[in-house]
């Protein structure tokens, strides 16, 4: 049993306000040098206790047995889903651990076929898990002082340990999600649900449905599995009553907001804050700060801007192009890991701002300076292929136009024609919304307008769409042909 799990809970109250305000006295740079040391200590604890990335160091010309401070970093191998998972068992992957002691076992989402990676957990892991994502919930929201039922609607088996507020594990039901909101919300100072930018759709109908009271039950939103863009964010918003531009000064208030997780390595490694939301909304009325922060846009939305823990985790971008964006890699640091994974690429575009550039994209866009590193996101290296616009960039026009945004469920296919124009198919959220022409005319103007002109528009019903059952939410769904 672990130190913090003896603790009552006045005293981890205070441990959390304690932490949150020494944090914010930190030196950033300090805490950066910090995060590296420590992933070296995880890569030579790694290569003590995993045979399967001893073999990786040996291929790479490194002796195991010497790997340490002195090992150049960048010489370390870089592991994949496909190097790791894809190639070695469970068992040469880990370190030695008798099955009694696994308390908990995630898979990743299976995204890339049927190769699947795993995050194993320690008992002495579990015990303590609660308390990273209670004192980030306590630093975006203050669930000490407010209390606060959290309705989990991710799927895939992804459930968030807690002791500092109720939390309701209903996967993707939302006739569950929203009888839990109305019936047992009430009693709560606040409520928070996280889901995905396509479920959203569907609770927010039952919502509807249902007479559940947003506003009444100062509902927050958390998103994850997916980018989340700006004009998802406002839709969202607008059917919740959120005010997402309120004050900065309203610490308060409800947000819509964005976390990124690694199924192999943790929930919430990256987070939106209201100082980067704040940064990220003003980025659109900036063209010139825009332009310095995403590089040639090529028509791709904003990217998403994310804090991270740098105790918690290590970040580096691999093959950085002139605006700095490679490969995000994390390196996990936690020696009490199952299986450890250092120097993990993840497969998304990123690139980490120096603490300079988060000074200075703050100023320009008129917010405080967040306390924290920032990184920022593009989405899926898969998801950006030549003749096609980005996913992101695709999404962004979709929900512009918040009424044709409801005639849609979010679904759409990418793709290159025979006759080698880039086409999208959008699945209709109803038979007579694909039955009206007038639905592929208005994304096709919209795509006109943004820079899309040459894109092929096509609208199907929902039993037509051929890629997903509408309402399978249980997997990431694929936007682009693989």
């Amino acid at each position: 049993m672990s130190l913090l799990s003896h603790l009552p809970a006045g005293a981890v109250r205070r441990l959390r306000r304690w932490m949150l305000a020494q944090g914010r006295k930190a030196d950033p740079l300090r805490l950066l040098s910090i995060s590296r040391e420590r992933a070296t200590r995880v890569a030579r604890w790694a290569a003590q206790s995993s045979p399967a990335y001893r073999q990786l160091l040996e291929e790479q010309g490194l002796d195991p047995g010497r790997v340490g401070p002195s090992t150049p970093w960048q010489q370390l191998p870089v592991l994949t889903k496909t190097n790791t998972f894809g190639r070695f068992p469970v068992e040469s992957l880990s370190r030695p651990l008798p099955p009694s002691d696994l308390a908990d076992v995630l898979t990743s989402s299976g995204r890339g076929g049927r190769s699947f990676g795993f995050r194993l957990t320690a008992r002495e892991q579990h015990e303590e898990a609660w308390f990273d994502i209670d004192l980030g919930l306590q630093d975006v929201f203050g669930v000490d002082e407010k209390p606060t039922l959290l309705v989990n609607c991710l799927p895939m088996g992804v459930v968030f340990p807690s002791r500092a507020v109720t939390v309701a594990n209903v996967s993707v039901r939302e006739d569950m999600a929203c009888s839990i909101l109305r019936d047992i919300g009430p009693r709560f100072a606040q409520t928070l649900v996280c889901t995905d930018p396509l479920f959203v759709r569907a609770l927010l109908e039952e919502g509807r449905a249902a007479g559940v009271d947003w506003a009444a039950l100062n509902t927050s939103v958390i998103v994850g599995e997916e980018v989340l863009v700006e004009a998802q964010r406002d839709h969202i918003a607008a059917h919740m009553g959120i005010a997402i531009d309120a004050p900065a000064e309203d610490v308060a208030s409800r947000l819509v907001g964005s976390s990124y997780g690694v199924g192999e390595l943790g929930l919430n490694l990256l987070f939106e804050t209201r100082d980067t939301i704040r940064i990220r909304r003003a980025l659109r009325d900036q063209p010139a700060l825009a332009a310095w922060l995403c590089g040639p846009s090529n028509g791709a939305a904003l990217p998403s801007l994310f804090c991270f823990n740098p105790l918690r985790c290590f970040l580096e971008v691999l093959d950085p192009d002139a605006d700095g964006y490679g490969e995000l890699c994390v390196t996990l640091l936690d020696r009490h890991a199952v299986i450890p994974l250092p120097r993990y690429a993840t497969g998304d575009l990123a690139r980490i701002l120096s603490a300079a550039d988060a000074q200075q994209v703050a100023r320009m866009a008129g917010a405080a300076v967040p306390w924290l590193p920032v990184v920022a996101l593009k989405g899926r290296l898969k998801d950006r292929q030549p003749g096609l616009p980005s996913v992101e960039s695709l999404k962004e026009l979709l929900y512009q136009d918040h009424h044709l945004a409801d005639q849609l469920t979010g679904a759409f296919r990418l793709s290159t024609g025979t006759d080698g124009v880039a086409q999208v198919t959008l699945q209709a959220g109803s038979e007579s919304a694909a039955a009206d022409p007038g639905l592929a005319a208005r994304v096709t103007a919209l795509a006109a307008r943004h820079g899309m002109g040459d894109l092929t528009v096509h609208v199907v019903g929902p039993a037509d769409f051929p890629w997903r059952p509408r309402l399978d939410y249980e997997r990431k769904f694929s936007y682009l042909e693989t």
